[in-house]
């Protein structure tokens, strides 16, 4: 699936490093290599863990306005394993109803670290197109029951909290006389209750310990997905295949040969982000030298660009011709 989003639509969230990389390659490559060579990083293709993490997300979807009993979920897995892939593909993909606004039947949110509670409220009064661009301790209580009420009206169903584990204080940080009682958690377990939304918790392995985070809010979210590392094995073929498939654009057949599937699983150790951007720089570069198909001095050149010529790793796919 390819999907462009506006950078300034509030319901999605980019990171600096995605950022700089997009503007890089902005200068870098013609207007033909951007529109074949970047689609690939939007690409989702499906393997069994992300099926299963898949379908409970649908599951709490549909459950969580229609039982009193709140339904949560933690997404676990290192950096770059696919969790905010996930996240976002299963928020483009819910279909039109009219039972929520388009685009807010699952909204996403980045936690960033040293998080707190009028944070979390103004981002989400943004998503749903309020101007209040900072929420003071005074006004958290008459900004809460405006977003409560935004929550309802445009039919809300799952809220996804990226980089949740963002959410744990920081050591030796105490709270304000001002935040007792109300922590982004317990502001989080307010939204479960009173506005009946699914909420999905997803970050790296220190979310294993949720119920340290917060008790009463783990007794909420009591189911657990964990996106890992690839092996090198049938599902790092299949998701080769994967996107060979999807590229309907551009051949990149060369990722099925052996050796360069096993090369460039030690390249990335199995991590998605890493093949991922990779394999758009395969797609540029190739797309750029006029060339009908994707070689293995594509590849190379890419690795280049990618780790720097300075790099300590020495170029597993060969020197790079002059």
């Amino acid at each position: 699936m390819t999907t462009v989003c506006d950078d300034d639509d509030d319901r999605f969230e980019f990171s600096s490093e995605d950022r700089e990389m997009e503007a890089r390659r902005l200068k870098m490559y013609s207007d033909k290599a951007l529109k074949i060579g970047l689609p690939v990083d939007q690409m989702f293709i499906n393997h069994p863990a992300f099926s299963d993490a898949l379908a409970a997300l649908d599951r709490i979807f549909q459950l969580s306005t229609k039982v009193d009993m709140p339904h949560g979920m933690r997404l676990i897995g290192s950096s770059g394993t696919g969790k905010t892939s996930l996240l976002k593909y299963f928020q483009r993909s819910l279909p039109k109803s009219s039972l929520f606004a388009e685009g807010l039947g699952a909204i996403y949110v980045r936690v960033p670290m040293n998080v707190s509670t009028p944070y979390l409220v103004s981002r989400l009064l943004r998503i749903y197109g309020y101007p209040f661009r900072r929420v003071t301790w005074d006004a958290m209580e008459q900004r809460i029951t405006v977003l409560l009420e935004a929550i309802r009206q445009k039919g809300t169903q799952l809220i996804m909290f990226d980089e949740a584990h963002n959410l744990a204080p920081m050591p030796g940080r105490k709270k304000s006389s001002q935040e007792e009682g109300t922590s982004p958690t317990d502001f989080i377990r307010l939204l479960m209750d009173e506005a009946l939304i699914g909420t999905v918790f997803s970050g790296i392995n220190a979310l294993e310990g949720f119920a340290e985070l917060d008790q009463a809010l783990a007794s909420r979210v009591v189911g657990c997905h964990r996106l890992d590392l690839f092996k090198y094995d049938a599902t790092w073929i299949g998701l080769l295949r994967g996107f060979v498939q999807q590229s309907n654009q551009f051949d990149i057949h060369v990722l099925l040969e052996k050796e360069v599937s096993l090369k460039l699983f030690k390249v990335t150790e199995g991590n998605l982000r890493s093949l991922k951007r990779l394999l758009t720089e395969i797609v540029l570069v190739a797309v750029d030298s006029g060339a009908a198909k994707a070689e293995i001095f594509h590849i190379q050149k890419a690795y280049s660009l990618i780790y720097g010529a300075a790099s300590l790793k020495e170029n597993p796919f060969g020197p790079v011709s002059a």
